[in-house]
């Protein structure tokens, strides 16, 4: 029997113009008590600039520099031989 292959889909592309990207639940930028402050931003490009990345106030956020700064990245959904999301893929290059 042959074997399912996984699936690579294109969800879009995001533009970076700080060097650096953030993986957030999208309710916590709407609110809910858990929304980022500037504290938090100004954070994130301290880790950014000692580290390649980090956490965010206990696992709000996870943040991340790119490899050649500002520009346009496209993200991919990686999808398992059932067809469930496995991963996510940001290509940098």
């Amino acid at each position: 029997m042959k074997k399912k292959q996984q699936k690579r889909v294109l969800l879009g592309r995001f533009a970076v113009d700080s060097g650096q990207f953030m993986i957030i639940d999208p309710c916590y930028v709407l609110g809910k008590g858990y929304e980022l402050t500037k504290e938090q931003y100004d954070k994130s490009c301290k880790i950014t600039n000692k580290t390649t990345g980090g956490e965010i106030k206990e696992r709000l956020a996870v943040v991340s520099r790119t490899r050649d700064g500002d520009g346009c990245y496209p993200v991919y959904a990686i999808y398992d031989h059932d067809g469930r999301l496995s991963k996510i893929e940001i290509e940098f290059e």
